[in-house]
């Protein structure tokens, strides 16, 4: 499991849909792994949490089961849905649990749900994350200008159609508002999914304003990090 500042979500004063918003990013390919990157994902989000950050868990449904790298090409995942619900899954329940207020459903070929299509534009993978996984938060697709669905004419579209809430980084973004705006218009995406998506991004604009207002910035902030980061480097120098 790593976790780091998202691409596209560095905390800024005034961003456009949230305040400041941090990644956890879940690798669990076998059981074992899976049961620690569960209980390691549950206490960052409770961190981050605690200090008035949103967080997103990613990439759904698990991008460990393949070395391919979705910035290039669509990974493909063999696993069966009990071998997911076993692995990949669990460490995605746990955020879930814990209170994690987004997903990032990731650019992954995954069999089991739907073959040969982007898990970030397949209804079936939504429905996983919706209906078995309770997740009522804001579903966020990966980045659209990755190679992994490059190719594809409305990945935006594409994207919504199948459950997304909010899209990232289309690679030319007033293609993707003029198609995604002519879809809402002809009732190829429904507008009242639209609304929905778009009052889940809302919801959770107000939820991180709260949570930041509870949780304000200590005023030694930066000396506390930088204390944390000597005892970092000073424990790397002491491992064997």
């Amino acid at each position: 499991m790593t976790v780091g500042a998202g691409g596209g979500w560095k905390a800024k004063r005034n961003p456009p849909w949230l305040a400041a918003a941090l990644v956890v990013s879940v690798l669990a390919a076998t059981a074992p792994a899976a049961a620690t990157a569960s209980r390691a994902v549950a206490a960052a989000v409770n961190g981050y949490t605690s200090a008035g950050m949103a967080c997103t868990l990613k990439h759904f449904p698990g991008h460990g089961g393949t070395s391919d790298d979705s910035h290039q090409v669509l990974p493909r995942i063999d696993a069966s849905l009990t071998e997911l619900q076993a692995r990949e899954l669990l460490p995605f329940q746990a955020g879930i649990a814990a209170g994690a207020p987004g997903v990032m459903v990731g650019h992954l070929d995954v069999g089991a749900l739907e073959s040969g299509v982007a898990s970030s534009m397949s209804a079936p993978t939504y429905r996983l994350l919706r209906d078995q996984l309770h997740f009522n938060g804001v579903a966020i697709t990966d980045s659209l200008g990755m190679g992994a669905v490059m190719e594809r004419s409305s990945p935006a579209v594409d994207a919504l159609k199948a459950g997304a809430d909010l899209l990232l980084m289309p690679a030319d973004t007033r293609l993707a508002h003029a198609q995604v705006t002519a879809a809402i218009a002809s009732g190829e995406v429904g507008r009242a999914q639209v609304e929905q998506a778009a009052a889940r991004v809302v919801a959770l604009q107000h939820w991180q304003q709260r949570a930041a207002a509870a949780a304000p910035v200590p005023a030694d902030a930066t000396a506390q990090a930088a204390a944390r980061v000597g005892d970092m480097r000073a424990a790397a120098d002491d491992a064997p």
